[in-house]
C-alpha cells in the first residue's frame, strides 16, 4: 500500500533499489488516503527523492473542491511543537500542522499563511515542501502568543472569511473571540485543556477530511 511504500523509501535506498523502480511505484500507488506529513516524514527520511516525494503529494490533493472566500491558516511554530506526537511516533506535532497546512493551501479559494511563536510574520505564498521550509524557518521557536498573534493580524492584514489555526493549545496569553465569521483551532496534541473557546470551532487531532469537516460546518450560515 501508499504508507508502507512511503515508511520504506530509506530501506528501497539503502538497499540499491533502482530509482526507476522506485519512481515507478511512487507514480503507481493510490494517495487518496495518505495525509501529507506522511510525504513530509518520506521526504525527510530521503531527501534526495523530495521532489518524486512531492509531486506524488500534491497530486494527491489536485482537483478538490475549494473553500471559497478568503482563508488565513495560522501556524504554532513554538518549541513545543517539536515534540513527538506520541511515545512511539518518529513525527512531531509540527509535522502534522504542516501537513494540514499543506492541505489548506491546496484547497482553499484564497489563502493566506502566517507562523507565530513570541511574534507573527505572514509568509510567502508557497506549496508543497516550499510552504513547509517556510514555516519552519519563519522565526525562532520559543514560547506561545497566540492572542497577541491574532490581535497583530487583525490590525494589519484583511479580516478573512475563515481562519484556521494550527497549535498544540499551550497559549501563555488570553485568545480572544475571533473577528473573522468562521474561525477553527485543529489541536495536532492531545492535551487535556486547549485555548479554543468563545465563538471558535474546536477541531481535536487532524485527518485527511479535516477541510471535508470544515465544509460541512460551512453548510449553516455563520451566526
Amino acid at each position: 500500500g501508499a504508507l508502507a511504500l512511503l515508511r520504506n523509501l530509506r530501506n528501497m535506498q539503502a538497499a540499491s533499489v533502482p530509482e526507476a523502480t522506485v519512481f515507478g511505484a511512487l507514480d503507481a500507488m493510490k494517495t487518496d488516503r495518505v495525509l501529507p506529513f506522511r510525504f513530509i516524514a518520506a521526504a525527510r527520511a530521503v531527501p534526495q527523492w523530495e521532489p518524486q516525494i512531492e509531486a506524488r503529494m500534491l497530486a494527491a490533493m489536485a482537483g478538490g473542491d475549494k473553500l471559497p472566500g478568503g482563508t488565513l491558516v495560522l501556524v504554532d511554530v513554538s518549541a513545543s511543537m517539536f515534540a513527538a506526537l506520541s511515545a512511539k511516533s518518529d513525527m512531531t506535532r509540527m509535522d502534522a500542522a504542516c501537513g494540514v497546512a499543506i492541505v489548506a493551501r491546496e484547497l482553499c479559494e484564497h489563502v493566506r499563511v502566517a507562523a507565530f511563536s513570541e511574534g507573527v510574520a505572514l509568509l510567502a505564498p508557497r506549496r508543497g515542501f516550499a510552504l513547509r521550509d517556510s514555516i519552519v524557518g519563519s522565526m525562532s521557536h520559543s514560547s506561545t502568543y497566540l492572542g497577541q498573534a491574532l490581535a497583530t493580524l487583525e490590525q494589519t492584514q484583511p479580516i478573512p472569511d475563515r481562519l484556521i489555526v494550527i497549535t498544540d493549545e499551550q497559549s501563555h496569553d488570553r485568545v480572544a473571540d475571533p473577528k473573522s465569521p468562521r474561525a477553527y483551532i485543529i489541536n495536532v496534541a492531545s492535551n487535556q485543556n486547549g485555548v479554543g473557546y468563545g465563538r471558535w470551532t474546536h477541531i481535536d487531532g487532524w485527518s485527511e477530511a479535516v477541510i471535508d469537516f470544515i465544509r460541512e460546518c460551512e453548510r449553516t450560515p455563520a451566526a
